[in-house]
């Protein structure tokens, strides 16, 4: 009679042995599965990105800001700029953009008034602007916003503004328009006299090239 017990007793330790390694599996499993997912989640966008590299057409791009002023607005161009950007060839979707100008090279028209931009901008401190891309919202009826982090006289602040995108037959072109208050930039306001410069400025872009894979 005690024999009989026994081997039920045998059983059920071997089958409660089987069941808690499979639950261990199965724990192994799903959280092997949710730390690659996080993985492939956390790699670059770069990596994961299907897009056809964007080279420039320096002589076809520009970049101008567009400066208002109560004794005459002047539009000053960035002479020395440079764009890394990634699109898909079928959709024209921009993936990645990363850009960054030398603002110790913006030219106005005026000699004098270079200068007065360079010692306004502090180029001698912070020569540099740099633009990082986040992401692109499509809206419902189409139309494209840029959202990103720009980089300006030592201050960094999150901005969006709307881009339109064409690509026909391996070329691409992007043009957009960013409003930027130099305030928020820790840039101070000019005046002299009668003369003020509205610290709210237009940064237009027109980007032309072709993709390659």
């Amino acid at each position: 009679m005690r024999a009989n017990n026994m081997k039920p007793l045998a059983l059920f330790a071997r089958e409660n042995r089987c069941a808690l390694l499979n639950t261990k599996m199965t724990i192994l499993r799903s959280s092997g599965a949710r730390l690659l997912a996080a993985a492939i989640l956390a790699l670059p966008l770069a990596t994961r990105a299907n897009g056809a590299p964007f080279i420039m057409d320096r002589a076809e791009s520009n970049v101008d800001i567009v400066v208002k002023a109560t004794l005459g607005s002047f539009v000053a161009r960035l002479k020395d700029f440079d764009v890394a950007i990634t699109l898909d060839p079928e959709s024209g979707w921009v993936e990645t953009t990363a850009f960054h100008a030398d603002l110790s090279a913006v030219k106005t028209g005026i000699e004098d008034r270079d200068h007065n931009m360079s010692v306004w901008l502090q180029t001698n401190e912070f020569p540099k602007v740099v633009f990082e891309l986040r992401a692109v919202d499509r809206s419902p009826n189409g139309a494209l916003t840029a959202r990103g982090r720009l980089q300006l006289h030592g201050q960094l602040h999150d901005i969006r503004f709307p881009v339109i995108v064409t690509v026909n037959r391996g070329l691409a072109t992007i043009d957009g328009t960013a409003t930027l208050d130099t305030v928020d930039f820790g840039l101070p306001i000019i005046r002299f006299w009668i003369l003020t410069v509205d610290p709210v400025v237009l940064v237009h872009f027109h980007l032309r090239g072709s993709l390659t894979r």
